[in-house]
């Protein structure tokens, strides 16, 4: 895998440099491809930051982008927006990050945002994963881009020409394997203005496979998985099981769910489930996973108490389930088709205006 790096402090930089010597990543930092260069002031930087980095990615056959959000420190002219447009146009996948923040809830509901804005042109890296290069970034990275990886090879094999005419959302259920889940995704167009929001780039029918990879990869990864509807997150799948988390973590209920584990591009990424095939065994358990003839003998603590036979939520800030009394409404941004994503009340409360952001 080989990973270009726009980043602008040298101690970084030979952090990643050494994290990548582990396993078989290669990374070209800014030095290696001479992005210090300055730009000929005559023409329009964009059109000659196109040229350099095209030319960069075929020179060094760069797979994936690693882009720091601050480049202050490049006195070029180059600014992670600018980066994340060109590398748009080319179809290489991008992961922006940043080192300088704290975990909190008003942070976390900030890098939402800006997923929500910018999803359709970069993933954006949790800081706690960009602060530990060597340990967290690098094998998650991997784990990224191996999901583009996969979703560009179905489509070189044909999935692109069979699932055209119905869409994003048609060709990544074919991609996945779960054409019934085709409406269930159609229920996210409306937070990735790449696709479908009349966006100069967004005619699929004329994307190379390349380019059409990276932007359902972004649809998938930022979207579709980041708010769990018909592909649910750990929390998420124990809240629609109306289960804690320890609970759903006991050996008995993982062995009766294994069957219904995600194993589709970024799957390396978190542990991921299909909500249908989990739906299935509670229908055969008569609407609870308690009943289930596996299960006798087996005590369950649930989200709701009150209402064992019920699905809970997952809070999208927390990333831990909560019954629906403790379940605010839904914003704006979280995407319809997201059926278990809300945020918790008292965190709801507690942010207040800035939810609307």
């Amino acid at each position: 895998m080989n990973v270009l790096l726009i980043e602008d402090e040298p101690d970084y930089i030979e952090r990643v440099k050494d994290g990548g010597l582990t396993g078989d990543i290669s990374i070209i930092s800014p030095s290696d491809v001479k992005l210090h260069e300055p730009f000929d002031e005559n023409s329009a930087i964009e059109d000659q930051l196109l040229a350099r980095f095209n030319a960069i990615c075929v020179d060094r056959s760069i797979d994936i982008v690693l882009l720091d959000s601050d480049l202050s420190r490049i006195h070029t002219g180059i600014t992670q927006s600018a980066c994340r447009e060109v590398f748009q146009t080319l179809g290489v996948p991008v992961c922006r990050y940043s080192k300088k923040h704290s975990a909190t809830p008003s942070r976390d509901l900030l890098n939402l945002s800006t997923q929500a804005r910018e999803g359709s042109s970069a993933v954006l890296v949790k800081t706690s994963i960009a602060q530990n290069p060597e340990s967290q970034l690098l094998p998650w990275l991997k784990a990224v881009y191996e999901g583009f990886a996969q979703i560009r090879q179905a489509l070189e094999n044909g999935t692109l020409s069979q699932g055209a005419r119905r869409g994003p959302a048609g060709i990544l259920a074919g991609i996945l394997g779960a054409p019934s889940s085709t409406a269930d995704f159609q229920g996210y167009t409306a937070q990735n203005l790449f696709f479908f929001g009349g966006h100069s780039g967004s005619d699929n029918s004329a994307a190379t496979p390349q380019q059409l990879s990276t932007r359902l990869g972004y649809w998938l990864l930022n979207y579709i998985l980041q708010f769990p509807g018909p592909i649910l997150t750990r929390p998420a799948a124990a809240a629609f099981l109306n289960l804690t988390l320890e609970s759903f973590d006991k050996e008995p209920i993982q062995r009766l769910i294994a069957s219904t584990k995600y194993d589709g591009p970024f799957a390396k990424t978190q542990e991921l489930y299909w909500r249908d095939l989990i739906g299935k065994i509670i229908d055969e358990a008569d609407g609870d996973i308690a009943n289930h003839k596996s299960l006798v003998g087996q005590n369950l603590q649930r989200v709701d108490a009150d209402n064992p036979g019920s699905s809970a939520f997952v809070c999208v800030l927390t990333h831990k389930p909560i019954s629906e009394r403790n379940a605010a409404p839904a914003p704006d941004w979280i995407p319809a088709g997201a059926q278990l994503a809300r945020i918790e009340t008292s965190i709801f409360d507690q942010l207040g205006p800035l939810l609307n952001i």
